[in-house]
């Protein structure tokens, strides 16, 4: 209940502040949270290789993968940061979201035919340790043979 009452105030503060100030608050955090970093440094896709259990060719198309990703990530931040976004109004505000969305968008589009690649090229049971974050059989393959545990011991009958 305390939480939400901060909250409350928190959104009531920042309702009532002037644009020119949330502008200016938004400019320092977002912006430079965008623009200020340094580069993100490359997904460890070792441990991926490793957990997938990948061969040459497939490790081949998961640095693909990577160098793609990395390159959409260097072209959407030159992209945001080429130019001053003047976020003091609605309708700068609105502008930026568009152009990120635009941003996401085509780093997105650059990224999906070298992850199509990478997954065309895994087997049937990779494909499903990728699809599961790395768990062969995934969360409900857990949760089947929990239940077939329970009820082989008598605890619980799903029938």
């Amino acid at each position: 209940m305390r939480s939400a009452i901060l909250i409350f105030l928190a959104i009531l503060g920042f309702a009532t502040t002037p644009a020119r100030a949330q502008g200016t608050w938004l400019e320092t955090r977002m912006i430079k949270a965008i623009c200020s970093s340094e580069a993100t440094p490359a997904a460890d896709t070792g441990r991926l290789a490793k957990r997938l259990n990948l061969t040459e060719p497939q490790k081949a198309a998961l640095k693909d993968l990577s160098d793609a990703s990395a390159s959409a990530d260097v072209s959407a931040k030159a992209s945001l940061c080429a130019d001053k976004t003047d976020l003091s109004t609605t309708l700068g505000r609105m502008a930026f979201a568009e152009k990120m969305a635009e941003t996401k968008l085509a780093g997105l589009k650059a990224v999906e035919p070298k992850l199509q690649a990478f997954y065309d090229s895994l087997d049937a049971k990779q494909k499903k340790a990728f699809d599961t974050g790395g768990r062969i059989g995934g969360i409900f393959d857990w949760a089947r043979n929990k239940r077939a545990r329970l009820e082989r011991r008598g605890f619980v009958s799903f029938s």
